[in-house]
């Protein structure tokens, strides 16, 4: 939420001294408490972007420079333009439905009903706003079609153009990429990329080029699955827009392929120490002081990277890793080539379970059992339940999916809404990132 407030205020049009929506009408804006407001503020303060001038609130620019001249005082009415249009950028108004009451919009903003009418008949002057009857506002249609614009999401998929996601954290992605852009009036056109023949299709299985898309203002990319993401990525590069990528992918592997792409931004959640290390400091701050770290995916760099995460942050951990596999989908692949399709996913599981079954048979019954993912997990879980495992340790696992809801074990969330909002705000070219990678922190859900 701190960030969101920070990218939504860097996003708005100012000029240097003007002042800033106080603390109590950001926190209504944006329903956050006080706290994260003051955060996104400090955040803001330290980069020099804004500053603070004792019981009179927060302006743009930096005060050194403007210290000999006063602030421009905003009149009422420019302070409640401002606050209506920080509302609609950040969805809080929608193009498919009226305004909020008179008397609604008077309580959100706390001002009085001849300025709300004042600025409503301004608006609706200018052509921003139509009206129903006498009370009733709406964002007018005609600056709905002119704002409407293409982004596109694009992902992996078979020869003919089939796509099925293969974790319940891709299907999440995808619905809130959708979302995403349906809440921003964006016009969101899918297409899949087959690394066999190196084609684009559309969701219609027609193959088509990325010059034919001129609308575009962006796209949202996803690496997850993607085996070989150089050449993936290289066919993107004469795209001269802003690119979001998701890249599922060790963090060092994009550092020396696409440093001349000014337009792209990765954003990363999964990869690196950080998930393990703020599992440390939460298992740390139960108590806990020595954990069994299971893994049967450890010849992956994300199964090593949360390993790493894990004694970072301080504690003892006792690694019963296996370095055959290196993810879920080795099991499904080996299940593949051994038995009938429609039971896959069954025997797939049920490998994964005789394997878990004799890495963990002399794994000491310690504090805490880290598991590498909730599928692990889960079929932990299922061991002591059948009596496999004596006595039952603290099990906790990354992912936050639903069988960690329905199992009731505390996981980690890797904040895909997060890392979709981030990629949505990259897309604006007013407001790119600084950094190629931007790294998406999660939190750990206790059940």
């Amino acid at each position: 939420m701190k960030q969101t407030i920070v990218e939504t205020l860097l996003n708005q049009k100012h000029r240097t001294g003007e002042q800033l929506p106080s603390v109590r009408q950001l926190m209504a804006s944006f329903k956050a408490s006080s706290g994260t407001v003051q955060r996104a503020l400090k955040e803001l303060c330290s980069q020099g972007i804004i500053f603070s001038i004792p019981s009179k609130g927060y302006f743009w620019g930096n005060r050194t420079a403007f210290s000999n001249h006063p602030p421009v005082i905003q009149s009422p009415i420019e302070l409640l333009h401002n606050r209506f249009m920080l509302d609609w950028r950040s969805g809080a108004f929608s193009h498919d439905r009226t305004l909020p009451s008179l008397k609604e919009l008077k309580a959100r903003y706390h001002v009085s009903s001849s300025l709300l009418l004042k600025y409503l008949s301004q608006e609706l002057q200018s052509g921003f706003l139509g009206r129903i009857g006498k009370s009733r506002f709406f964002i007018n249609s005609t600056f709905q079609q002119e704002t409407k614009t293409e982004v596109l999401l694009i992902t992996r998929c078979t020869q003919w153009g089939a796509f099925a996601p293969e974790s319940e954290r891709e299907v999440d992605f995808i619905r809130l990429v959708y979302r995403g852009a349906a809440s921003r009036r964006l016009k969101l056109r899918l297409l899949g990329y087959n690394e066999e023949t190196n084609q684009w299709i559309d969701r219609n299985g027609v193959v088509c080029h990325l010059e034919e898309r001129k609308n575009t203002i962006g796209a949202i990319v996803s690496t997850l699955l993607i085996q070989k993401p150089k050449p993936f990525l290289s066919a993107l590069s004469h795209l001269s827009v802003p690119v979001s990528i998701w890249w599922e992918h060790p963090q060092e592997g994009f550092h020396s392929l696409f440093k001349k792409q000014p337009l792209w931004t990765f954003f990363n959640s999964t990869f690196g120490s950080v998930p393990g290390r703020m599992m440390g400091r939460f298992l740390l701050e139960k108590g806990i002081q020595k954990v069994v770290y299971i893994s049967p995916y450890h010849a992956s760099s994300w199964s090593q990277d949360r390993l790493t995460g894990l004694q970072e942050s301080g504690l003892v951990v006792l690694p019963f890793t296996d370095s055959t596999n290196a993810s879920p989908w080795d099991y499904r692949e080996r299940a593949r080539q051994n038995g009938p399709k429609n039971t896959v996913e069954l025997r797939a599981r049920d490998l994964l379970r005789q394997r878990l079954k004799k890495m963990i048979s002399k794994a000491p019954t310690t504090e805490a059992w880290v598991c590498v993912n909730d599928e692990v997990a889960a079929i932990i879980m299922e061991l002591f339940e059948q009596k496999k495992i004596n006595k039952k340790p603290y099990i906790i696992g990354f992912d936050n999916s639903s069988e960690s809801y329905l199992l009731q074990f505390d996981s980690y969330d890797f904040n895909t809404e997060a890392l979709v909002l981030q990629m949505f705000y990259h897309l604006n070219s007013d407001s790119l990132l600084a950094s190629h990678l931007v790294e998406i922190p999660g939190s750990l859900v206790e059940k």
